[in-house]
């Protein structure tokens, strides 16, 4: 009856490009009694294969090259030549190096000749060019978004990371150090190949590399922070963290505000809309730098006097950070953004003066940007957008105290001037 062999796996000491290292390892192994089963393949997490064999001790491994990557059979094509050397193929890593066996210790060995062996490595050096043009095309492709925003819309970018900072910056943490360890790797790996390349043109034998066990470290590191990107994700949407709450009105406004009836004008009837129906309703947000993120709306239909009643809506946004310096971040993230949105409207007006500006008036004239200077407030810049007829008003207050930015847009019968005096007094008041 035959003796059951065992599997044994083992942890892999060399990086994958180093030839003189993988091939003395496979050695070592072999005169231990240890023969290679097999090599993972595409989840290789760096333990490697081998089963209990008495006669591995008399058995000699050496790698070739791959110069071809189609798979097994092209691998094999080479063998019956290798066969009458005494050499039979095994197995292959990755698309480096094909493994071959041979038990007749007076065989020669595949290469005797270094500099043939240096033209079957030049292929491995082309692999890892391609291999780390891989990764920096990732790298470009995973930011695609991202890198024409960091370059012209820098604000936004910062206030999206304040606002969204117990989400994003985890995110982008993790992604950066997954990206910046695959481009270490495979900068590594081309120095490598290039190395033992440069010493076999030089009539040399390569030198294995020290056993530090990088394989299993680079997909350690690789997997550890996945797992831990999705289960912090995982623990966001259990705790709640990552749902908006919603408020049911002016009652639980707990920030500095004003309301829709303060800042009428006298006289004025008011009719309250359905909120739901035609607002979008109040929302409160917290993050790790913006614990306090709110942004309320109040509409309804205004009459003063006899005349025709008019559409009347007070929106407001209110967040609060942990500096001043955050504070600023926001507040310059919002201002750039409405400016943006500023000159994209003008754009479209200008660009149709025959059909929505029969007047010919210049985008310029019904719209208006500027900074003002207001006792307590550490900024305030005021954005103003009038009908092409000049009949309605719609006026954009944002501004920054300390450590909280508030957005107050004003439009209809609101006297915009009385509710941004109001709520800089109730500021200072907080």
């Amino acid at each position: 009856m035959a003796r059951k062999t065992h599997q044994i796996k083992k942890w892999l000491p060399c990086p994958l490009w180093d030839f003189a290292g993988l091939q003395n390892w496979l050695n070592e192994q072999a005169r231990a009694g240890y023969a290679l089963e097999k090599w993972p393949g595409f989840w290789f997490i760096g333990r490697v294969i081998f089963r209990e064999d008495p006669s591995a001790v008399h058995a000699r491994y050496c790698l070739d090259p791959i110069q071809e990557h189609f798979g097994i059979a092209k691998l094999r094509e080479p063998e019956a030549g290798y066969r009458e050397l005494g050499w039979h193929y095994v197995d292959k890593i990755q698309n480096y190096y094909a493994i071959y066996r041979c038990d007749d210790p007076r065989a020669p060995d595949l290469y005797t000749d270094l500099e043939s062996l240096s033209w079957a490595m030049k292929k491995q050096v082309r692999i890892a060019c391609l291999r780390l043009l891989f990764w920096l095309v990732w790298a470009a492709v995973l930011f695609q978004d991202e890198w024409p925003r960091l370059l012209h819309e820098r604000e936004a970018v910062v206030m999206e990371l304040i606002l969204h900072s117990d989400v994003l910056i985890p995110l982008y943490a993790i992604l950066l150090i997954l990206i910046l360890n695959a481009l270490f790797h495979g900068i590594n790996t081309l120095r490598g190949v290039r190395r033992i390349r440069a010493h076999l043109r030089r009539g040399e034998q390569p030198i294995p590399r020290p056993r530090r066990y990088p394989e299993p470290l680079h997909n350690l590191v690789d997997w550890s922070l996945l797992g831990a990107l999705v289960l912090y994700l995982g623990c966001l949407g259990l705790s709640g963290t990552m749902r908006t709450k919603i408020l049911s009105g002016p009652d639980e406004w707990a920030f500095p505000h004003v309301t829709l009836e303060e800042v009428l004008p006298a006289g004025a009837t008011f009719q309250d809309y359905v909120h739901q129906e035609v607002l979008p309703s109040d929302t409160f947000d917290r993050s790790w730098l913006a614990p306090e993120q709110y942004d309320v709306a109040q509409g309804g239909m205004v009459r003063v006097g006899d005349a025709v009643q008019q559409e009347t809506r007070l929106y407001q946004e209110s967040v609060q950070t942990l500096s001043p310096t955050l504070a600023q971040g926001i507040y310059r993230g919002k201002v750039a953004a409405r400016h943006n949105a500023l000159e994209q409207f003008r754009r479209i007006c200008n660009a149709d003066t025959s059909t929505s500006n029969p007047d010919g008036l210049n985008a310029a004239d019904f719209t208006q940007e500027e900074e003002l200077s207001v006792p307590g407030l550490n900024g305030l810049t005021r954005f103003t957008y009038r009908n092409l007829d000049q009949s309605a008003t719609n006026t954009v207050y944002i501004g920054w105290e300390d450590n909280r930015v508030f957005v107050l847009r004003c439009s209809g019968a609101v006297d915009s001037e009385a509710a941004l005096d109001l709520l800089v007094q109730r500021l200072a008041q907080d």
